[in-house]
C-alpha cells in the first residue's frame, strides 16, 4: 500500500484525525504520511487538508488574505478620521473655541460680524448644515494662514 504525504491546514495547532478512526495527530502545516485510503477520505475536506505540493499555494493565500485584510483595515481606519473630522465643527476664533453646531444662524453672523470676519453669509435657500460647514471650513482656513 502506497503512502502520500498530506497537511493539515486549519485554525488550530494540531488536529486528531477522527475521520478515518486512525486518531494520528497532524501538527499545522507538517506534511504527515498516510495511506492512500485516509488521504482519500481526508482530502474530501479541502479546507482542512491539502496533499504536501500544495501546501505552498495555500501559505501564498493566506498571506494575500492577511494583507488584504491590513489593507482593508487601514482603508476604514482613513473613513473613520475622515468622517470624524468632517464631523466636528469647533472652530477658534481669538483664542476662544466654538462649536457652531451648537450655534444658531444669528449667533454664527453675530460672531462674524464682531470679530470683523469677511464672509458671505447665509443664503435664503442655503441649509443650515450646508452654512455651517462652509464657514467652518472658511474660519479654519483664515486660521491656517
Amino acid at each position: 500500500m502506497s503512502k502520500i504525504k498530506i497537511c493539515y491546514i486549519g485554525p488550530k495547532e494540531f488536529k486528531r484525525d477522527t475521520i478515518t478512526g486512525s486518531r494520528q495527530t497532524f501538527p499545522r502545516d507538517t506534511p504527515i504520511e498516510v495511506t492512500e485510503e485516509q488521504a482519500a477520505n481526508l482530502l474530501r475536506f479541502n479546507k482542512v487538508f491539502v496533499e504536501e505540493a500544495e501546501l505552498e499555494s495555500v501559505h501564498k493565500a493566506r498571506e494575500k488574505a492577511l494583507a488584504d485584510a491590513e489593507a482593508q483595515a487601514e482603508m476604514l481606519q482613513a473613513r473613520a478620521e475622515a468622517e470624524a473630522k468632517d464631523a466636528d465643527h469647533t472652530v477658534v476664533i481669538g483664542g476662544v473655541e466654538y462649536d457652531l453646531l451648537k450655534m444658531s444662524v444669528s449667533k454664527i453672523h453675530t460672531l462674524l460680524e464682531g470679530n470683523d470676519i469677511d464672509v458671505d453669509l447665509k443664503g435664503a435657500q442655503e441649509p443650515a448644515s450646508d452654512f455651517k460647514r462652509r464657514i467652518r471650513d472658511a474660519l479654519r482656513e483664515l486660521g491656517a494662514e
